[in-house]
């Protein structure tokens, strides 16, 4: 940083001042300091501060509610709020009255230093903020204080007033579903609708037609006009869930929603405009997708505007407690304080929750109904889910997306084909055979038998593709 500001600190804790003084000072910035919002103030009235790094848990006001204040009496300078006891409700409305940027304690100070030169290379100052209606967050939505969950909260707060696009990844259970109720009830689509989407539980054939409605005549069954997911999303928010399966040809036409936000019913040719905001979801990894063409490289750069990923259970162990007492709340646990004790956390601590926050939801669920009322013990809880790898139908749901891949690159590189099948069997076949005579030791009986086929069959597909025995 080349220019010098003058920086306000807000903390009641001596350590945090002195360490953000050092810091400040080194880049060659004046700083003060106040331990109350009343003297911050006072000194933000003296001084022509550039900046305010504001705790929240203050002696008196809050930072939260004093945060206006410091906006009006700095003419608007960014204002970065810090806190020890972060969470959702918080982040968003430090955000939402005006905060650019929000910390959680323990922070490391190169982090804070990263933080405070993107305030500072802003607008010193800025737009004031517009005034919000004070936030009734529903705190059973999203439940942690591990630095991970922290570091999601902080994002949706500083994305979810915008209109970009968000491509929220994590693997199953780990709640990118509530991550995306979350960014549409904190932004100013709120009063519009919330359609979350998965677009592979929708009949293949129709996909498009779900998503952008079709009108009368378009196919054999369309009876109708019928708007789609999109149009009745109008104003508000949809969610694409497993993005990943999303079929080629509807990527491209999804890529024009987010490039020229319009999009056409089925069978139609007059556009129509999408007032929509895309939020996407995967447990997959779309890099891979896009390597092997699975996923279209162009619509993979439009969806991460903002990416959010949501780190696994057991990334977060700290927060193993916390959910199994939010869990045993809603559902009204008796004594919940002591419901959960040290010894079971660390057992529970030890499991692998394959299955994340929705395994353990589960578990927690089967082990009120055994309990009855008294302390939990770990006999009261299922056992644990074993994980994807050891999925027998795993290689299946990977074999069958790679057929479907291979299918759709195939169609789009010569819709007029009709060799498909020829064509499928010739990239296919003979990995088939060489496996099959290779189990075999070479011998053709044994694996025509294991093949179902001829032996005669196997020697002149064999001979085609110029397999040997061994």
């Amino acid at each position: 940083m080349t220019t010098a500001h003058t920086i306000l600190v807000v903390d009641d804790e001596p350590s945090i001042c002195w360490a953000l003084e050092k810091m400040l000072t080194s880049e060659g910035h004046e700083v003060i300091t106040g331990s109350s919002a009343e003297e911050g103030l006072r000194l933000a009235g003296q001084n022509d501060v550039s900046m305010v790094i504001l705790d929240v848990r203050l002696p008196k006001e809050d930072g939260i509610t004093a945060l206006p204040k410091f906006l009006e009496a700095t003419d608007n300078a960014p204002v970065i709020i810090i806190t020890a006891f972060g969470d959702l409700e918080t982040a968003v409305a430090a955000v939402k009255n005006g905060a650019t940027d929000y910390l959680t304690k323990p922070f490391k100070l190169e982090d804070a230093l990263r933080t405070c030169r993107t305030a500072l290379q802003k607008s010193s100052r800025r737009t004031a903020p517009t005034a919000t209606q004070p936030m009734n967050v529903d705190p059973s939505v999203l439940v942690g204080t591990s630095p991970a969950m922290q570091q999601v909260f902080r994002q949706i707060a500083l994305v979810a007033d915008s209109d970009l696009s968000v491509l929220i990844t994590g693997e199953t259970g780990t709640g990118k579903e509530l991550v995306a109720a979350a960014i549409h009830r904190h932004s100013r689509r709120a009063d519009g609708p919330y359609i979350p989407i998965a677009p592979v539980a929708l009949n293949p054939d129709l996909i498009e037609s779900e998503l952008f409605g079709h009108v009368k005549g378009a196919f054999t069954g369309a009876s109708d006009d019928r708007a789609g997911l999109f149009e009745r999303a109008e104003g508000g928010t949809v969610l694409l869930d497993e993005i990943g399966d999303l079929p080629l040809g509807t990527q491209v036409k999804l890529l024009r929603v987010l490039e020229q936000g319009e999009y056409c019913r089925v069978g139609d040719v007059k556009p129509r405009t999408a007032n929509v905001r895309i939020l996407a979801a995967t447990n997959s990894d779309l890099h891979e997708d896009v390597a092997t063409n699975a996923f279209r490289e162009d619509l993979f750069h439009r969806l991460t505007g903002v990416q959010i990923h949501l780190p696994p259970l057991r990334d977060r162990l700290e927060d193993i407690g916390p959910l199994c007492r939010h869990f045993l709340s809603a559902m009204k646990y008796a004594d919940i304080d002591s419901a959960v004790d040290d010894k079971l956390l660390e057992q529970l601590h030890a499991r692998p929750w394959h299955g994340n926050i929705r395994e353990l939801k589960n578990a927690v669920g089967h082990a009120a109904v055994v309990a009855r009322g008294r302390k939990l013990t770990i006999d009261d809880f299922p056992e644990p889910k074993p994980g994807r790898d050891t999925q027998t139908t795993s290689p299946v749901l990977a074999m069958e997306k790679s057929i479907r891949v291979w299918s759709e690159n195939a169609i789009e590189a010569n819709p007029e084909s009709v060799t498909l099948h020829s064509d499928f069997l010739a990239a296919t076949e003979p990995t088939l055979l060489r496996t099959v005579i290779k189990h075999t030791g070479g011998n053709r009986a044994k694996a025509s038998e294991m093949l179902g086929i001829h032996r005669g069959t196997l020697r002149d597909r064999m001979k085609a593709y110029g397999i040997d025995d061994q």
